[in-house]
């Protein structure tokens, strides 16, 4: 190892590379597992995340049931925080005469809520019947501290003669009012924002506080009077491993709750209602871990399978400059046996010495990953199946070092005696070679077939990259051979003597395939990693609509708020240019969502693909001038298919309509969407409750938001919520699947880097025969200026026939893999999938190969020109 010192460092630095390969897999897959935990549960809203449980109502069982009765019902686990306990009902208002309208909504009473919450006015309720209300409900409804408010009681049961007594009335007295605040105690229940506004046909006030004594004592049972409990998650110490020992309690916890509502037997259970989302959460994470199972293999597999093949071609080179000493051993009857130990005991330590580094490189990686490509800071964990990779590295580490040393070994004393192995200067195929590409190919014929599953299927592309190098390759020997021949006898004696030179070199076939699975390799992990981030660019276009959507509310009927808005938008963008009101209208059964959308502002503003959007006389079409049936309408879905087209109005009611044209999506709509003009459809059916309105912005101003809120609020309408495309894009990047193919640049850097250390090694391997050839072709004539240029040209076809077949190769292998790779967390509603071949990457990663594998070789090659000295000639085998 001394004597060879450059040698052994390589094949060191090959085994740390396969290991860490091996090793860092499973540690990055972990640490995903955790990042994805992590982000699913802090992209969650507290009323998904956390745990409620409902009781049963008290005017059914008669009886109050206790909290705390409930609070024994939630998992014993450190995992939740304290539970806190309360009570709810609902509460009607009334304010007759002064209003025809009663609005309703909840009165609640939670432990240490006054805490929580910001009394902008009067005292925290501490007696039976006293509340607090919000600023928005005293100014909405007109209601001052120190009133008293009316509410309806409960129903009262009906009696055995079926006689119904009077509905006790309550009376409950202002104290004070209040903000919302500390949102996520709340656990997802909305405070404030409601008061004016109108769910359907019933007008709402804001939630209500009260004291505990309000729901006991005489007190009559409140409407939909019932106990409550919640407790929050500890996100910040809830792993994965965690999330799903837990998600087998609240499974039993939901079924429990949803026999009871099934059955209706007199609420046996204490439990009639469980709200929570983490075992959906949950099983999202599960999908995104079976997603890591695929993509983190795919590309670190063909990376160790090209390290292997690297360490393969340095093990041949090592064992073929041993031959001398293998000779001498079996001439002092050591047999092929001690031969076998001679060599093992040499190159052995060498591979085995990678194996530390190569582990300790693979954790620092990871360790990297975590703290700079992973959100959600993912601890640092050691996962068994790291063992279990590493064990499988050495194994492989040691069979292929085997091998090489077993083929040198059982040779006979005559080959032996040649320092290089006699080849095959023919169109016949080895018999090694023989069985490599009847592997290989066995392999890809049965991934393309679908037969093959499993890791080998895995490692399918890099299998094909490895078929094609090492058919070029052997094809390329006597082609080139014959070429070359041809060259010289027309006078090219460069050229000619270059492909002869490369001709007769064991080297060039281990370049040409070398440089087929590296360029391969390298374009593959491009393409994933690139028609990723266009699906998902794509996608979050599709998902949001627009750069910016502000969803709104009105204390008026949808139809007044609407003709509002458009005026105010009038005034503030009378061009439809920044922004335009569209107005959703869903079927109740399920049916196509129906837009309706000012054809001037949203043609501007929505993030249509240029292949899809509506021509503009089709822009045209849709606005025709008459508010008549049928509605001109642009479809998208199957729902149009061959039938006529009824789509619902913003009204409910369904209207006829005329399909103008049939395009693939609408921007911001499920699969299924009626696109109309608003304000045909806005004469036809004013809108109802159900119907929605939501402001398109062309850009995420804020500043021009903050203007149309202002305006609007004049109006009585809020900004209930917003969603910007960069919101929607980064939840689709934060997930197994975007993580997953990042580690493409990696792989095509790492891969392009191991070729030009095994151009190095191959160079170094052969560089006194070739030099001492060199030295004799200047001996015979050939002027220093050609001599000099040989090994660079004579390495340098090789170069580029490999890379130009591996850029094919992994083309091929990403059309054949990537229908199979994961894009997403979850499919988008919209099927936006484009599989296609990015070319101008492709290209692109193609010419760097080039430039970086033909440099490297040119450089090699001159290296090898300037040891070309005429007392080389004097040098034997």
């Amino acid at each position: 190892m001394r004597y060879r010192l450059g040698q052994a460092v390589v094949i060191s630095l090959l085994s740390a590379l396969i290991t860490a390969c091996a090793v860092f897999a499973p540690l990055y897959d972990r640490a995903m597992q955790q990042a994805a935990t992590a982000v699913t549960l802090d992209n969650a809203p507290s009323v998904e995340r956390d745990l409620q449980i409902f009781g049963p109502p008290a005017d059914y069982l008669l009886e109050r049931t206790d909290p705390a009765e409930l609070a024994r019902q939630l998992p014993s686990s450190s995992l939740f925080e304290t539970p806190v306990t309360g009570r709810n009902a609902v509460a009607d208002l009334d304010l007759s005469p002064a209003s025809l309208s009663v609005p309703r909504g909840d009165i609640w009473w939670r432990e240490g809520q006054c805490d929580h919450i910001r009394i902008t006015a009067g005292t925290c309720p501490d007696r039976s019947r006293e509340i607090l209300i919000t600023d928005n409900e005293a100014k909405t409804y007109d209601v001052a501290i120190g009133s008293t408010v009316k509410s309806m009681a409960a129903r009262p049961p009906v009696d055995m003669n079926y006689h119904q007594p009077p509905t006790p009335s309550m009376t409950y007295r202002v104290v004070g009012t209040y903000r919302a605040d500390d949102d996520a105690w709340w656990q997802g229940l909305q405070l404030e924002g409601r008061a004016g506004i109108a769910a359907g046909d019933i007008v709402q006030h804001d939630v209500w506080l009260t004291d505990e004594s309000t729901f006991g004592g005489s007190t009559p049972f409140l409407d939909a009077e019932r106990p409550w409990v919640g407790s929050r998650l500890r996100a910040d110490a809830v792993g994965v491993d965690e999330l799903t020992a837990l998600e087998g309690d609240l499974r039993d916890l939901r079924a429990r709750a949803e026999k009871v509502g099934e059955h209706d037997e007199m609420f046996g259970d204490t439990i009639t209602s469980l709200v929570t989302s983490l075992p959906e959460l949950t099983d999202e994470v599960d999908t995104q871990i079976e997603q890591s199972r695929t993509t983190v293999p795919l590309l670190l597999v063909q990376l160790g399978v090209l390290g292997v093949i690297v360490l393969w071609l340095m093990l041949l080179a090592a064992t073929d400059q041993r031959r001398p000493e293998v000779v001498v051993a079996r001439l002092r009857g050591r047999g092929a046996s001690g031969a076998r130990s001679l060599l093992m005991g040499e190159l052995l330590p060498a591979v085995l010495a990678g194996i530390v580094p190569g582990t300790a490189v693979a954790i620092l990686a990871a360790t990297l990953a975590r703290e700079y490509a992973l959100p959600g800071d993912p601890p640092f964990e050691l996962p068994r199946d790291m063992l279990a990779s590493g064990v499988i590295a050495c194994a492989v580490l040691v069979l292929v070092t085997y091998a090489a040393v077993y083929r040198v070994a059982r040779e006979p004393l005559g080959t032996l005696l040649h320092r290089t192995r006699r080849r095959r200067s023919g169109w016949a195929i080895g018999a090694g070679d023989a069985v490599a590409m009847a592997a290989c190919g066995a392999c890809v014929v049965a991934f393309v077939t679908g037969s093959l599953t499993g890791p080998i299927a895995l490692a399918a592309p890099a299998l094909l990259s490895a078929l094609v190098g090492l058919v070029l390759a052997h094809l390329f020997t006597p082609t080139a051979m014959r070429i070359g021949r041809t060259l010289l006898r027309r006078g090219h004696l460069r050229a000619g003597i270059s492909l002869l030179e490369a001709s007769r070199s064991i080297a060039t076939r281990r370049t040409v395939a070398l440089a087929t699975v590296a360029s391969a390799l390298a374009v593959f992990s491009v393409c994933g990693l690139l028609v990723g981030e266009r699906n998902r660019a794509v996608a979050a276009e599709q998902a949001a609509g627009a750069p910016l959507i502000a969803e709104l509310q009105g204390q008026r009927s949808t139809a007044d708020n609407l003709r509002s808005v458009r005026r105010a938008l009038a005034r503030i963008d009378p061009e439809s240019a920044q922004v335009t009101p569209v107005v959703r209208a869903a079927a109740p059964s399920g049916g196509a969502t129906t837009f309706a959308v000012d054809p001037q502002g949203f043609r501007q503003i929505a993030l249509f693909d240029t292949g899809d959007a509506p021509s503009a006389d089709q822009w045209k079409a849709l606005t025709d001038g008459s508010a008549r049936e049928p509605v001109p309408v642009i479809t998208t879905g199957a729902l149009f298919e061959d039938e006529e087209v009824t789509i619902v109005g913003l009204d409910g009611i369904e209207q006829d309509g005329e399909e103008i044209a049939a395009i693939d999506r609408v921007p911001g709509g499920g699969p299924d969407v009626a696109l109309v003009d608003l304000t045909t459809a806005q004469e036809l059916a004013p809108p109802d409750a159900d119907s929605t309105i939501s402001l398109w912005f062309a850009a995420e101003d804020r500043g021009l938001l903050d203007r149309v809120s202002a305006d609007l609020e004049e109006e009585g309408i809020i900004i209930a919520e917003t969603r910007t495309l960069r919101d929607v894009r980064r939840s689709l990047d934060e997930s197994v699947a975007a993580w997953s193919l990042r580690l493409g640049v990696v792989v095509g850097l790492a891969a392009v880097a191991i070729a030009v250390l095994a151009l190095s090694v191959l160079t170094v391997t052969g560089w006194r025969t070739r030099a001492r050839d060199l030295a004799s072709l200047w001996l015979a004539g050939v002027d220093r200026r050609t001599v000099r240029g040989l090994p660079g040209a004579t390495q340098l076809v090789p170069v580029i026939l490999g890379v130009l077949a591996g850029a094919g190769a992994g083309v091929l292998g990403a059309l054949l893999t990537l229908p199979d790779i994961p894009l997403f967390a979850v499919p988008p509603a919209v099927d936006t999938i484009d599989l296609s071949v990015p070319w101008l990457a492709v290209g692109l990663t193609t010419l760097g190969c080039l430039l970086v594998l033909s440099t490297a070789a040119v450089l090699l090659g001159r290296a090898v020109a300037a040891a070309a000295r005429l007392d080389r000639v004097r040098e034997t085998e």
